[in-house]
Formats: C-alpha cells, sequence, structure tokens
C-alpha cells in the first residue's frame, strides 16, 4: 500500500480538477476531443492536453486506482493519430508531434488488465504512429530525429521562438531556418535545451538524431511487436522486431562515447557526438539498448546534483537560461532515469534520485502548498528560468511522485 503523505493527499484530492470534459469545456484547442482528458495545470497556462505529459500522469493515474481516466486519456491519443496521422505536441499545436510514448501507455493498459482487447482496440493507431515517425522523420543515416511540419507562413507567423530563447536573427530565410529547427526542439518536448550546438548555431537540431527518440521508438517497436505476437499477427511483429533490431545497433554504432560507454544525440552532418550531456542518455539503460553500468555511473557524475538529477550537465562560463537545461530537475527525467538504473540492477542509485525527487516535492510543497513543473536541483527550490514562469503543475509532477513513493517508500 502507497505511504500518505501531505502530497499523495493533495494528489489523490486534486485527480478530478485536471480533468476536462469536451462536452462542457470550450477548447483552447482547435481540436475538439471525443472524452474527457487530464491536462496538466489544474487552472493556468497548461490547460489543454499534452501528449507526453499525459503518459507520466497516466502513471499516477494507474497507481491511484483510477484506470478508466487513463483510458480515456490513451483514447484521446487514439482519435487524434486515426484523425491526423499522428499525434500531435497538444490539441491546439499541431505542426508538431512529441516523444512517442503512445505504445508506452498501451502496453502499461495491457499489462494491467491482461486483456488482449486492449491491443485490438488501440494496435493500429500504435502502427499509424510507428510509420509517421519512419517517414516524416527519416534521416539519410537510418535513425530518426525531431522535427516539425510547420508551412512557410507557419514558420513566419511563429518566429517570435527566437526571441523567447535569447537570440536576434537576421533576414527572413535565416529567420525561418531557425525556427524550423527551435519547432524541432518543442517536438522533442525539452523546449528549450542546449543538446544541438554547433559553431555556427545553439539551436542546430536539423543535424542531429535524438538518443531520446530513438530509444522510445525502439521501445515501441519491441512492445508493438509483442502485442502484435499475442493477437497471432506474427509476421509484423517480425517486421517490427527487425527494424528494432537494426535501431539497436546503429545507436550503438554511431551514438555511443567510445571512452565513457554514454549514448548522445548524434550529428549525422558532422559525424560527432553532442557535446552536452544530459538525461536524455539515461533512456538508452531504460529502454535496454545498453546494459553498461560503467557508462550509467558516469552519466550520473555528470548530472547529479545536492537535490537531484540535472536536465543537462553544468557548463561554467556559460549563461543559463533555457527551461531544459542546468540545474532544472524534471519529473520525465527523473522517472525514466531511475527505470534505468533499476534495470541495470543499480537499485541503490535509483533509490537515491528518487529520494531526492520525493524530498524536494515534499519539502516544496510544506512551503508553497504547491507541486511544481519543475525543481532547481543545485539549490533545492523551485526552479526559475527565463522562458516563462515555473507553474504550480499537478499532470506529470504528480504522476512520477505517486510511482516513485509506491516503489521506494511504501
Amino acid at each position: 500500500m502507497m505511504k500518505q503523505t501531505d502530497v499523495t493527499r493533495y494528489i489523490l484530492n486534486n485527480w478530478d480538477e485536471t480533468i476536462r470534459d469536451p462536452a462542457e469545456t470550450l477548447p483552447h484547442g482547435i481540436i475538439k476531443l471525443p472524452k474527457p482528458f487530464t491536462v496538466p495545470c489544474m487552472k493556468e497556462v497548461f490547460t489543454d492536453f499534452y501528449y507526453w505529459d499525459t503518459y507520466f500522469t497516466n502513471l499516477g493515474l494507474f497507481a491511484s486506482g483510477r484506470d478508466a481516466q487513463a483510458e480515456n486519456n490513451l483514447d484521446t491519443m487514439l482519435y487524434l493519430v486515426q484523425n491526423l496521422g499522428f499525434i500531435p505536441n497538444a490539441n491546439h499545436l499541431i505542426d508538431r508531434s512529441q516523444p512517442p510514448l503512445f505504445t508506452r501507455g498501451v502496453y502499461d493498459l495491457w499489462q494491467k488488465r491482461g486483456d488482449d482487447g486492449v491491443i485490438r482496440k488501440y494496435i493500429d493507431g500504435i502502427l499509424a504512429e510507428l510509420s509517421f515517425f519512419a517517414h516524416d522523420r527519416m534521416t539519410p543515416c537510418g535513425l530518426n530525429q525531431y522535427s516539425c511540419h510547420a508551412t512557410r507562413t507557419g514558420l513566419l507567423n511563429q518566429s517570435g521562438l527566437i526571441g523567447r530563447v535569447g537570440l536576434t536573427v537576421e533576414g527572413e530565410e535565416a529567420r525561418i531556418a531557425m525556427t524550423r529547427d527551435l519547432l524541432a526542439v518543442a517536438e522533442s518536448g525539452w523546449d528549450f535545451n542546449p543538446r544541438y550546438r554547433t559553431p555556427e548555431s545553439p539551436f542546430a537540431a536539423g543535424e542531429f538524431v535524438n538518443v531520446d527518440l530513438n530509444s522510445l521508438l525502439y521501445d515501441a517497436e519491441r512492445k508493438a511487436a509483442a502485442m502484435l505476437r499475442a493477437v497471432g499477427r506474427r509476421a509484423e511483429a517480425d517486421v517490427l522486431d527487425r527494424k528494432a533490431d537494426t535501431r539497436r545497433k546503429l545507436m550503438l554504432k554511431l551514438m555511443r562515447d567510445p571512452e565513457t560507454g554514454i549514448l548522445y544525440d548524434y550529428n549525422f552532418v558532422r559525424g560527432e557526438l553532442s557535446c552536452v550531456a544530459s538525461c536524455a542518455s539515461f533512456y538508452p539503460f531504460t529502454m535496454g539498448i545498453s546494459d553498461d553500468r560503467d557508462a550509467a555511473r558516469a552519466l550520473l557524475a555528470k548530472l547529479e546534483l545536492t537535490f537531484g538529477l540535472s536536465a543537462c550537465e553544468a557548463r561554467p562560463g556559460e549563461g543559463v537560461y533555457l527551461q531544459w537545461d542546468y540545474p532544472a530537475m524534471w519529473p520525465s527525467n527523473v522517472c525514466f532515469a531511475c527505470a534505468g538504473l533499476e534495470s541495470l540492477g543499480m537499485h541503490e542509485d535509483a533509490a537515491r534520485i528518487a529520494g531526492k525527487y520525493l524530498d524536494m516535492a515534499d519539502a516544496l510543497f510544506e512551503k508553497t502548498g504547491s507541486l511544481w513543473e519543475k525543481y532547481d536541483a543545485a539549490v533545492g527550490a523551485v526552479s526559475v528560468t527565463g522562458e516563462y514562469e515555473t507553474p504550480a503543475m499537478m499532470g506529470w509532477t504528480a504522476g512520477v511522485y505517486l510511482v516513485l513513493q509506491e516503489k521506494y517508500r511504501s
């Protein structure tokens, strides 16, 4: 049984405040959704449906015994991929997707229910999303990248993003190119971060394939194959398993740092690894691509701070203004880092990282009465960066808290 804390009680008492009924709500989004859906914030800032946030929210809903709402959220994802051919960032942000966690979410529901009807309900939507990434996000090196499908007009309309990250870019074509890169970073969910730096650009996302994306696609291919096999679609399962095998080999060949064993984002234009270590490099451990404990220890040494896990490593002499940069601790990163460490048998390390997150959430809840989107792992406070004011949040903060509380403190 989950240990009851002030935060646990707050979450369990407030889930309903994050559920929106599309029949009763005038949506900010341009797509009206079919089922009640969960939003990240109760009252402010993020009150639409957001794709990858919802995966981590669902983990908390499962832990709370609210399987029906978790299934509503998966039905929303299914509806979107059926109607758009992909799952958008949000129901009002449809020129890009987000990290592909739909398959993993369906797999969680299937495992919880033990009912192959779950597979039959969702499998064609799963395959549609995999096809989208295979065709619309493929690169010449054989691995996938985050991108966008905004039109030229759309790119010009969103060029205000350039100022949001503190840059000035002259000339229409240059602004279009930079905005395209920034929307690609936004598709990663890490908007914005320094992982895609080159000497010419701080955000050269179009030159990179992404270690988190390809890890998630590997995981989705493996899980989709398992589900296809369970309902007798063996030939399709075999195709996906072969794709996953090829992906893993390419990732280990192109993305692995020979000195540390850490897998990084890879610049396929220059043939170089990213110069910034980040929590994205925990994904290969979580998804079963790498079993290198020494690499995991090396990554922890770069990212673990006094109060938790930083999104990216510190880079002395550089200004810090990005949301997904040092020293911000994000729930999604903590969740997958702990899962990755556990998969390597590094239980003590996973428990320590989880404990730092839980302690931070508890302490700041006691001080502020709220959970927060992200925390400062260096000083033990609510994270403050320049892009926007950090909002109070349920969503993935609550979901990850419940999962870690249940596993490490029950």
